[in-house]
């Protein structure tokens, strides 16, 4: 191995990690895909010849950075792990848990923050992520994956830094999580940080069980394929946000639920009788000049604030009444909710790749993920809306639908379809051979769609109520574009824009990459530039 640069990189391989990850829960195979490799250099190649010994060396780190103006780099006890095959050492192999209590014990020193560095940067333990663990190996020779040099962190092994996640939750257990506002709170000048800041009292992102990993194994500058590979895996990245827009929110949709009609189009109503044999397409036809339609329908809007609106793990924004919390799902957010544990919307991405920049808000931004969340919230209000509806038409048929929304739209309730008894005694009489299912869940199809109306984009009574979000969602988004950098398998390659940090620390040939990093941009004194993750090997120079 020899001191190499990295000029470029290639797409990732064929075999997507959704094929390698996937499986229950999340026991997963130990072995990690190379998602980035280098491209071949343009000027002359030089390989040392076979044989030839290095003073080679790797690193395994958990944390890596500055957070609140300490400089963990510096930290020796959170150094990670630091493998050195020097002199007459053939190989070196270290391995060491991050210390949670030593994060504790160091001191914010940068603006108003003080406290522990614990009170920004808070890990998990107990989750049965495998360990926090960092490894490194390196080796003096060169010739095989068990002499490759590896730097690994994050949930992986002790014993080869590959990946190791066992878990009997469906769900993915969490590493940790980033106090943002705090962070976020020390800058001065920023409009959209301001704002945010103005609007919440807590905001966190949330990290899933995270690895990265390097292995490099190379008597030549530019390392062949399958001699330098450089991995990452992030289950999930979640901002969570304490604001009492949620109250606001929550308030406007329920005093406008309360104080408008509902109003359900009488033809609508007439069409969804189609299913009534002979008779149906007759009343359709008529018209709504020769209908009356008496209709009752109210949402007992007090039970909005006892399930999440949507009550769903993954939802790409999902609002928690009872908490006074929003979720964003960063995965759903980028392209939609996966339904397995690992999302390739975090993990199939290239070097360097920085969120809702690079990987942006799919087509429509905050105006569809707006959208997503009206269906979601038009869902619940079926299961809180009561309906009494009755139809008389032209004299000859008189329907009665009651029941819950959501029971309606199952074709369930209480339907009962009439017709004029002729003879005596005079009246009303049960209609046969009438499918009831199939009229309850066309006259609930309606309701949901006069409920629906109300928050339509362009033309709905209670867009409006939607307001309050729409301006936290806009303050949140211009932060998360143009001011904290999220960068996703983070390296020291010409691929994507490389994080100022690793532009500062990075010696040529050395081979790094982190899951995760995280930078306040145009900030000074190391506020936040923050690697989670990281694996490095080499630099390596010939004995």
């Amino acid at each position: 191995m020899v001191e190499a640069t990295l000029d470029s990189v290639n797409p990732p391989s064929g075999l997507s990690r959704r094929t390698v990850m996937k499986g229950a829960a999340w026991t997963v195979p130990a072995l990690m895909v190379a998602t980035a490799a280098p491209a071949y250099a343009a000027s002359p190649q030089f390989c040392a010849p076979v044989g030839t010994k290095f003073d080679a060396q790797a690193r395994g780190r958990m944390v890596s950075g500055a957070i609140g103006g300490v400089n963990l780099d510096a930290i020796a006890s959170v150094n990670g792990a630091h493998a050195t095959a020097f002199g007459t050492t053939a190989t070196d192999t270290e391995s060491s848990a991050l210390s949670v209590t030593a994060l504790q014990a160091l001191t914010l020193n940068f603006g108003t923050l003080t406290g522990a560095v614990s009170n920004l940067l808070d890990l998990t333990t107990g989750q049965n992520a495998g360990a926090l663990n960092q490894f490194a190996r390196a080796n003096e020779s060169v010739g095989g994956p068990t002499l490759a040099d590896v730097g690994a962190s994050g949930a992986v092994n002790q014993d080869s830094g590959a990946l190791t996640l066992n878990n009997s939750s469906p769900n993915p257990p969490e590493l940790g999580s980033v106090d943002l506002r705090s962070l976020l709170a020390q800058l001065t000048g920023n409009t959209a940080a301001a704002n945010l800041v103005a609007s919440v009292s807590d905001l966190k992102l949330r990290i899933g069980a995270s690895a990265g990993r390097t292995s490099y194994d190379s008597l030549c500058v530019t390392p062949a394929p399958g001699e330098l590979t450089r991995d990452y895996l992030i289950a999930y990245l979640r901002l969570v946000i304490q604001t009492a827009v949620v109250g606001q929110l929550i308030g406007g949709i329920s005093t406008g639920l309360n104080g408008t009609t509902i109003s359900v189009s009488t033809q609508a109503l007439l069409d969804a009788l189609k299913p009534i044999p002979v008779l149906g397409p007759i009343i359709a036809g008529v018209g709504a000049a020769l209908a009356t339609v008496n209709s009752t329908i109210t949402v007992n809007t007090a039970q909005l604030t006892q399930q999440s609106i949507p009550n769903a793990p993954n939802a790409a924004l999902a609002v928690h009444p009872s908490e006074g919390t929003i979720t964003l799902d960063v995965a759903s957010l980028l392209g939609g909710a996966y339904t397995g544990d690992i999302s390739e919307w975090l993990n199939s991405r290239g070097p360097n790749t920085r969120l809702f920049v690079d990987a942006g808000l799919p087509a429509g931004g905050i105006a569809a993920v707006l959208d997503q969340w009206v269906n979601a919230l038009v869902d619940r209000l079926t299961q809180l809306a009561t309906v009494d509806i009755t139809i008389t038409a032209v004299g000859i048929v008189r329907i009665r639908v009651q029941g819950t929304l959501a029971d309606l739209l199952a074709g369930n309730g209480t339907v009962a379809v009439e017709v004029p008894n002729l003879l005596p005694p005079f009246g009303w009489t049960p209609l046969a051979g009438v499918n009831l299912g199939a009229v309850a869940a066309a006259v609930g199809g309606v309701v949901r769609g006069a409920i629906a109306a109300l928050f339509n984009s362009q033309t709905g009574a209670l867009r409006g109520t939607l307001d309050v979000l729409n301006v936290l969602l806009s303050n949140l988004f211009s932060v998360l574009s143009g001011v904290l950098a999220i960068t996703v398998n983070a390296q020291n390659s010409a691929g994507g824009t490389v994080p100022a940090y690793y532009q500062a620390i990075t010696p040529v040939g050395r081979y790094d990459v982190a899951a995760l990093h995280l930078e306040l941009l145009g900030v000074a004194g190391g506020l936040l530039n923050l690697s989670v993750a990281r694996g490095s090997s080499g630099e390596n120079n010939a004995r």
